[in-house]
């Protein structure tokens, strides 16, 4: 967990590293999505995991060029978008939880994580960081 959490402090902060690829592990299934791609598609109806796969990449290309309008257009509000569709989805939701926590918004996160936990209560990682953001918060 201080693992990610150090990653998102690190990409706020604006850390750049001469590694072009990047591929982070997605601890929702057994995929891994791989955002060294450049490509970005336009609006074609994808299932909801390729939705958050595109929107992933698209955080991560916006993020190393500097484009934050990349990464709200077409990574974070197209995350809501699946949770617009499906409330309950666990993927989304988690991303959500993470940006949410990198940009500060802790009662987000709060939010975020809450809801997690209530899909999956036996999920000892959303359990932890919600105690985190809580303590942060000062609950």
């Amino acid at each position: 967990m201080l693992g990610i959490l150090l990653t998102i402090i690190l990409a706020i902060s604006g850390f750049k590293t001469s590694v072009k690829e990047v591929t982070v592990s997605d601890p929702h299934g057994n995929s891994k999505v791989d955002l060294s791609s450049t490509e970005m598609t336009k609006d074609i109806d994808l299932g909801s995991d390729e939705e958050i796969d595109l929107a992933l990449k698209n955080i991560e290309k916006g993020k190393s060029s500097g484009d934050m309008s990349l990464v709200m257009n077409e990574g974070i509000m197209k995350l809501l978008a699946v949770t617009r569709k499906d409330s309950n989805n666990i993927r989304a939701i988690y991303y959500l939880g993470l940006f949410s926590l990198e940009s500060g918004q802790l009662e987000k996160a709060e939010k975020r994580f809450e809801k997690l936990v209530s899909l999956q209560p036996q999920n000892e990682e959303y359990e932890n960081t919600l105690k985190e953001i809580r303590n942060q918060i000062g609950k």
